[in-house]
């Protein structure tokens, strides 16, 4: 039978030992010196994270990397989630409760390393030679360095006489006429895809640009950035743009440098002038985002119309589709002159593109016939098709490349960035 008591007694002098080796310092340097001035007391840091008290060997702990990255070390404390202690990159020793904020209640004596999170912000660069033209002729200027100038071209927008009428027939009453923007909310809700869609309801449901930035920073990324995305918004709900206490919320959290990373630029952003989402993506990286042509049309024409339905379609959908939703609110929908109606403005500028593909290739060669099943998929289909759409745009983006003269028509009728020289 084995002594109980004799092995009792052996692990009480093992913890007692190694309680002795942490206590003493034993294989530790000492880094530094905390001084808590608010309550008279220090705490000795070791250079593995070890902490204690000076005359209180009893309070000890482990610091860690303040996960929010916005200070150096966060301190060990009772209720970190509602006060927590902190050593701050400019060697401030500082409390931050979750009711009266933060205040600096001491200073550090020791190292600290220089801040990996200082300038992770570079303002974006507009030479204004890329941008997107909006159906009113205003010039919508992208940053450099995203545009692929072999790829200018985004998705057209269209959608058949039955939808436009089911949304007209919705969208009207006797008593007050036809609602404009629940019209064209509806017309664009047929003629967008999904991820055009998702980009348009982060800006009209996001009431700053902080939760319009994450939104979409969440919706054009994977899942490692909605992630980061959800995190942050927490963070947000309850602290909105406060970043002092951004420290306390995220004091739970898995230290993650990305996070503290995306945290800095966006507090860098908002001392700088306004957090968008083609800052922080340019801070994070662009290529962890879909940020296609047809991608930054959507996200500029959304973020400049600030969700609002008609400017945004005219926008996004180019200025053909701004005339066909303008005979929709003079003629109604269907019919010689109604909108989406035999002269189908937006059928005629694809239409014509394929006349021009015939004088220029010939009816049978086999771009042409690409071209016109395409666009005949496109205009007698059931509405919107979004294979045909990415057919339409991969195609125009072959026409500008091949043929000056077909190029001319493609950009009439089909969405781009436009690009000057």
């Amino acid at each position: 039978m084995k002594n109980y008591k004799s092995y009792s007694i052996n692990k009480i002098f093992v913890f007692i030992f190694l309680l002795t080796i942490s206590y003493n310092g034993i294989s530790q340097q000492t880094v530094g010196r905390i001084y808590d001035q608010s309550r008279a007391q220090s705490f000795l840091l070791y250079d593995n994270g070890f902490l204690i008290q000076d005359g209180n060997p009893m309070n000890r702990g482990y610091v860690q990397q303040d996960p929010s990255g916005f200070m150096y070390l966060m301190v060990p404390a009772a209720n970190p989630m509602v006060n927590a202690y902190f050593i701050a990159w400019d060697r401030s020793f500082v409390e931050i409760d979750r009711f009266q904020g933060a205040r600096v209640i001491g200073f550090y004596d020791g190292y600290i390393p220089n801040n990996p999170y200082q300038t992770v912000y570079q303002q974006p660069t507009y030479s204004n030679n890329y941008g997107i033209e909006t159906a009113q002729g205003n010039f919508i200027p992208i940053p450099d360095g995203i545009v692929d100038q072999n790829k200018p071209f985004g998705d057209i927008m269209i959608t058949n006489e039955m939808k436009a009428q089911e949304c007209y027939q919705n969208a009207y009453s006797p008593a007050t006429g036809l609602n404009r923007e629940k019209f064209t909310m509806c017309m664009i809700q047929n003629m967008a895809g999904k991820k055009e869609l998702e980009i348009l309801d982060c800006v009209r449901n996001s009431k700053t640009p902080e939760e319009r930035t994450l939104c979409l920073f969440s919706k054009l990324g994977g899942q490692k950035e909605k992630e980061i995305a959800q995190k942050i918004s927490e963070c947000y709900a309850t602290y909105g743009s406060d970043w002092s206490r951004y420290p306390l919320c995220m004091s739970s959290s898995v230290n993650d440098p990305t996070i503290s990373k995306i945290l800095a630029c966006m507090e860098q952003q908002s001392k700088s002038g306004e957090v968008s989402f083609m800052g922080t993506a340019l801070c994070y990286g662009v290529d962890k985002f879909q940020m296609n042509a047809e991608t930054q049309i959507i996200i500029e024409c959304a973020v400049t119309s600030g969700g609002e339905p008609y400017t945004f379609a005219g926008c996004a959908g180019g200025q053909l589709l701004a005339r066909e939703l303008d005979k929709c609110f003079t003629n109604g929908v269907g019919g010689d002159s109604g909108c989406f109606g035999k002269n189908n403005d937006i059928v005629k500028g694809l239409k014509a593109i394929g006349d021009a593909l015939n004088v220029k290739f010939g009816p049978n060669n086999d771009f042409t016939k690409l071209w016109n099943t395409t666009v005949n998929d496109i205009t007698n289909g059931p509405g919107y098709n979004h294979d045909a759409v990415k057919a339409i745009r991969n195609l125009s983006n072959e026409i500008n490349n091949v043929s000056d003269d077909v190029s001319k028509a493609v950009r009439k009728a089909v969405p781009k960035i436009k690009i000057k020289w």
